[in-house]
């Protein structure tokens, strides 16, 4: 454990009295950064439905980043400047280097106590320890998890069946998936049978997915090495690559994937569970469509990881401390994740959000929002790398991708052309 996230542990409790005491006797305003321009079309209600039930605390949304990079960015950047936002939703990918980043300057706020003043039997029935695991650094509790999601796959049903495809027995494997998309881009009706971009995501979460399924993981256990330079990343970077170029892939990034998928021109979208609102909304009645567990490559158990985002309380202001718990309780709680799953297609973090109170009865009914709950098997943690250095690790790394996958550099090239430089940068910025 980390000595200044270790210091939490004392200093938490502390903390987590001075919060009770001073539990919102005035009227707070709290200053939240979120992360998607596109995602406050759950948080704006989210909070709408708060201040409603909490009218002596006022939520104000900074303006979203674009990334969960730059919102790692923005966060310790605030810090320097004394100007940090209350709370703020952290990409899993990004958790640990916030974390350290801040508890190396005596900033973080450790949630564990404020959780175990709450009660062990409150914290059983709304959280599991697989979801907590997502918020936790170095064995802190340093966020809530609030959105969770897998990679699942989409398909177009009347282009699967127009290619001779079989809509109620869906691919199962990357080789059958590879072969339906070669048949619906010939059947000549201009539509291309699959985009998975996963060389222009803005993170390296579709990447990891390529590793994970391979029982690959990204960073070795010392911090210094990656742990891709193997059988297994070189079996994700051949896969990758054969996606490409096997399937004659359009190299669309993934707003233009949905575009073109809801347009009824794409056979099988590969991406997050949380645009299953979205493909519902885009698709309404041109055509069928489902959705299907992430493709397996064959090598058991395999692995998928987890994406989404923690609630980080920052403010050390015991009133807006106060103020904040009770909005991260709620935004996390069954009323919030039911607002943020019904605006996504994210899977919920809180336990009772299953319950026919909230969304039992919406998912009996909605089948194609269940898929990746179904995959909480193969989750692991999004993996971040050690140091500040993650957005550029990404970029470089997105470079060699494209280079792969558009078959103008060579698997065994690549692979140590992605080696050479994420050590290079991960052992710079330590």
């Amino acid at each position: 454990m980390h000595a200044a996230l270790k210091r939490l542990l004392t200093a938490g409790a502390v903390l987590a009295m001075a919060t009770s005491a001073a539990a919102a006797a005035e009227p707070v305003t709290l200053e939240v950064l979120h992360c998607w321009p596109s995602h406050s079309r759950f948080h704006e209600p989210i909070a709408a439905e708060f201040m409603k039930a909490n009218p002596d605390i006022t939520i104000v949304y900074r303006q979203p980043c674009t990334s969960y990079q730059e919102g790692a960015q923005s966060v310790m950047r605030d810090e320097a400047t004394g100007q940090m936002p209350d709370v703020v939703y952290t990409g899993y990918n990004m958790l640990s280097e916030v974390a350290r980043h801040l508890a190396a300057k005596d900033e973080l706020v450790d949630l564990g106590p404020l959780m175990a003043a709450e009660g062990a039997d409150w914290v059983k029935q709304n959280y599991a320890d697989r979801t907590l695991a997502l918020g936790q650094v170095d064995g802190v509790q340093v966020g809530l998890p609030f959105n969770a999601s897998t990679p699942i796959a989409y398909y177009n049903l009347d282009l699967v069946a127009k290619a001779g495809g079989d809509p109620d027995k869906l691919p199962a494997t990357w080789d059958e998936v590879i072969d339906l998309a070669k048949r619906i881009g010939e059947t000549g009706d201009g539509a291309d049978g699959i985009s998975f971009a996963i060389n222009s995501w803005d993170a390296d979460w579709l990447w990891q997915a390529m590793v994970f399924q391979e029982n690959g993981r990204i960073v070795a256990p010392d911090g210094k090495h990656v742990a891709f330079g193997d059988a297994a990343g070189r079996a994700a970077l051949d896969l990758s690559r054969r996606i490409a170029v096997e399937t004659k892939m359009p190299f669309l990034d993934p707003d233009q994937s949905i575009q073109q998928f809801t347009a009824g021109k794409l056979g099988m979208f590969i991406g997050s569970t949380a645009e299953v609102r979205t493909m519902d909304q885009g698709v309404g009645d041109k055509f069928t469509f489902a959705t299907g567990p992430y493709p397996s490559s064959g090598k058991e158990p395999g692995g998928l990881p987890i994406g989404g985002n923690a609630a980080m309380i920052l403010t050390k202001d015991p009133a807006k401390q106060a103020a904040a718990w009770r909005w991260v309780k709620f935004v996390t709680g069954p009323e919030g994740q039911k607002i943020a799953v019904l605006g996504s297609g994210y899977m919920p973090t809180n336990l009772r959000t299953a319950e026919p109170a909230y969304l039992g009865d919406f998912y009996a009914e909605h089948p194609n929002w269940t898929t990746s709950m179904k995959q909480w098997n193969k989750a692991l943690p999004w993996e971040g790398y050690p140091g500040n250095a993650g957005t550029k690790i990404w970029e470089e790394q997105m470079d060699v991708l494209t280079a792969v996958m558009r078959d103008q550099m060579s698997v065994d090239d690549g692979l140590k052309a992605m080696v050479e430089k994420t050590e290079a940068l991960m052992n710079a910025s330590n």
